[in-house]
């Protein structure tokens, strides 16, 4: 009671119709999620394989589980996978320790969305898709061949808050998935507007690092980039002459035109491989001493669209996708 007097001090009591009121929407609160969740297992659970539940600040999520163990975790709102562990249960991807989960601000870590700009632009960074709650479509789990890999679809519209930034019809449309050990994303952009649309887009992927000085990028030498380390709105253009990317300060670059396997050695005699279609780019960042908390635990190593903008016409789609795995390099 003594902590409770002093807090109070020199502010106004709230009456006690005032704290039941709070504490009614409180429970309201609680019971609209847990209501979500119910509805959504209903519809859309699919028992052994995909299920919904209430992730942290009560924000829904819905899991996948393979049969072989492996197990990923997506939050609706940003569509934006958090977690993806190994039959062993080791995470391989990084949610920082400044993330929040209260719908305030998009989602740090895990697998991100930047659509329909990546980076600083006209509207907000990395656009609006990762801080939206995206919609549920369908689930399934079909023998691939005679295992289940479990699936989720989840789609994004206009809206009035959208068409305020970005004057345009769409439809986007993203598929998580777990093939055995390996987690399959795809994004798919319909344009159901009635004039073309162009946009840059990317899927800003944290990856958890023994050590970020162990870590290393390879696949993407001789590739001309944008170092945007000193200046994200006027990059420098540099050509890549090294076998592995390491990591010694602030690293920002686009890597344009990349292939379409890329592999990122965690230091632990492990790698997480990319194999993409459509994307195009690839981003590696870390934040060095900017965020001097957490750098060292984990490496960005991103699949984009931004070289080139993507355009679509009305009718029309792109589309993009990534496999991610993990691969023994200790040899």
């Amino acid at each position: 009671m003594a902590l409770r007097s002093v807090a109070m001090r020199g502010q106004a009591r709230p009456s006690v119709a005032a704290a039941r009121r709070s504490a009614v929407s409180a429970r309201r609160a609680v019971s609209v999620v847990a209501s979500s969740v119910a509805d959504l297992n209903k519809k859309y659970g699919i028992p052994g394989s995909v299920e919904f539940k209430e992730g942290k600040s009560g924000s829904p999520i819905v899991v996948l589980k393979h049969a072989c163990g492996a197990t990923a975790e997506m939050y609706l709102f940003g569509a934006c996978v958090t977690s993806w562990k190994q039959p062993s249960g080791d995470e391989v991807l990084y949610v920082r320790p400044d993330a929040v989960f209260d719908k305030s601000k998009p989602i740090s870590g895990g697998v991100p969305h930047c659509f329909p700009q990546f980076g600083p632009g006209a509207m907000q960074q990395h656009g609006f898709a990762r801080n939206l709650d995206w919609a549920v479509s369908t689930t399934s789990a079909d023998p691939n061949p005679d295992e289940k890999d479990p699936s989720v679809e989840v789609v994004l519209t206009e809206s009035d808050y959208t068409l305020k930034m970005w004057p345009h019809k769409f439809k986007a449309v993203y598929t998580v998935s777990l093939h055995g050990e390996q987690l399959n994303l795809q994004l798919r952009v319909i344009n159901t507007d009635d004039k073309p649309f162009d946009f840059t887009a990317a899927l800003h992927t944290y990856f958890e690092v023994l050590e970020i000085a162990k870590a290393k990028v390879t696949g993407l030498k001789g590739l001309t980039y944008l170092c945007k380390a000193k200046d994200p709105k006027v990059p420098e253009t540099k050509t890549e002459d090294r076998d592995a990317i390491t990591f010694t300060g602030y690293t920002d670059s686009v890597y344009l035109n990349s292939p379409a396997h890329v592999e990122l050695e965690v230091g632990t005699g492990a790698a997480v491989a990319l194999d993409s279609t459509g994307w195009e780019d690839t981003v590696v960042w870390n934040p060095h001493l900017t965020m001097k908390d957490c750098y060292q635990h984990f490496c960005c190593v991103e699949n984009a669209k931004f070289g080139k903008s993507a355009t679509v016409k009305p009718g029309e789609s792109w589309t993009a996708t990534v496999a991610m795995s993990v691969v023994d390099v200790s040899n």
